[in-house]
């Protein structure tokens, strides 16, 4: 893994649907073999490295989609500027910012032309091998998707990423990580059970996807505040034929203070986001499971992928339970339950508070039984050598 470390950091010292206009790609000689889609958003901190990490890499058939949602900053003239040094960059400019990742994505995916489709947030980074890796992989195996399972993550939480930098790994999936390129199974049961059980986490930018399997299923991100990605990649589970997952780390994550999920700093603001993923994102979900038969035919794992986001939601707001009372949240969760709720909204509202100081309970036992499980087990006499 060191060697592998090594490897990036040296390679880093390179030379670093709203209404759309798009700045023309002029004579690009050959469809590319991938299309890079970056979804945009007041990055001029960002872009620019981001953007160098795709020119850098050692695959060179590619395109990049620029997708900018309306930005204040220099994120615009950055990518401009870059874009007249090199034509595989295409800019594309919404007239309405739509708030989240979603409909930038959906964006790029109508413009994109490459065999496969993958997604780099603005924020990030590739490998320099990234597309090479995952190219080979798709061809050798005909996937439909390449899901890769970690990422890099550069130590102490650095945003500028220099040759300097230290890289941990780091992943949200369950389960013990592939050692080589495996098929996965097309048994939907066993997919959607995965899925639940978190071995198939829904990010959609360490992955890589074949596009006309994308064009041909209609997939298209929805528009919800937050983890769009989850809903998508839970359509792309139940729909694609080959899945194909690599033990390769392609994808250096920064922390990034200033996106989407963090800029969440109100309990207001976090509140309607992660209730909003919970009602609406159950909503699509439910909606898209509606037209098969397999969850039709079996409700039981068509309350798996729901029960996983709304066990998601209330991981994510815990949090508020644990600085404030119900008493003080009440009002807020009075009103963002209120659309849906109508006249009940006051026992829903109960309701809802009642399982987070449940969960509160069991989450302080599980606590306590640990600590006391550690100390009996600190004051056991050692066992005697004969």
């Amino acid at each position: 893994m060191s060697n592998q470390k090594n490897k990036i950091q040296k390679k880093m010292t390179a030379k670093s649907a709203p209404a759309t206009t798009a700045a023309p790609a002029a004579n690009i000689p050959r469809l590319p073999g991938v299309s890079v889609i970056i979804p945009m958003y007041n990055s001029e901190r960002y872009i620019r490295s981001c953007v160098n990490s795709v020119l850098n890499q050692t695959f060179k058939e590619f395109e990049i989609i620029c997708v900018d949602d309306c930005s204040t900053d220099e994120t615009v003239k950055i990518v401009l500027e870059m874009a007249q040094q090199d034509r595989r960059i295409r800019l594309v400019r919404h007239a309405k910012n739509s708030g989240a990742a979603s409909q930038p994505r959906n964006t790029g995916m109508r413009m994109s032309r490459g065999k496969y489709i993958s997604f780099l947030d603005s924020d990030d980074m590739y490998t320099p091998t990234a597309l090479a890796e995952l190219v080979a992989i798709g061809e050798k195996w005909q996937a439909d998707v390449v899901h890769t399972e970690q990422v890099y993550f550069p130590e102490n939480q650095a945003i500028d990423v220099t040759p300097q930098t230290k890289f941990t790994t780091f992943s949200k999936e369950k389960g013990g990580f592939c050692k080589e390129p495996m098929l996965e199974t097309d048994n939907l049961a066993k997919r959607v059970q995965m899925f639940h059980q978190g071995r198939f986490f829904g990010w959609v930018h360490n992955k890589m996807y074949r596009r006309d399997y994308i064009m041909e299923k209609n997939l298209r991100f929805d528009d919800l505040l937050t983890s769009e990605d989850i809903v998508f990649y839970f359509k792309v589970v139940c729909t694609a034929p080959r899945i194909v997952r690599v033990p390769n780390i392609i994808y250096i994550y920064r922390h990034n203070p200033n996106s989407i999920t963090r800029k969440m700093v109100s309990i207001e603001a976090s509140l309607h986001a992660l209730t909003h993923l919970m009602i609406e994102g159950s909503k699509v979900l439910d909606d898209f499971m509606q037209q098969y038969e397999f969850f039709v035919k079996n409700p039981n794992y068509r309350q798996l992928p729901i029960d996983y986001i709304i066990q998601q939601h209330l991981i994510w707001t815990q949090r508020f339970y644990d600085k404030y009372t119900p008493a003080q949240l009440d009002v807020l969760v009075r009103k963002e339950l209120k659309k849906y709720c109508g006249d009940f909204v006051p026992f829903f509202s109960y309701v809802y508070s009642a399982i987070h100081t449940y969960r509160q309970r069991l989450i302080k036992y599980d606590k306590e039984v640990k600590e006391l499980q550690a100390k009996v087990k600190s004051l056991s006499p050692a066992p005697t050598i004969q």
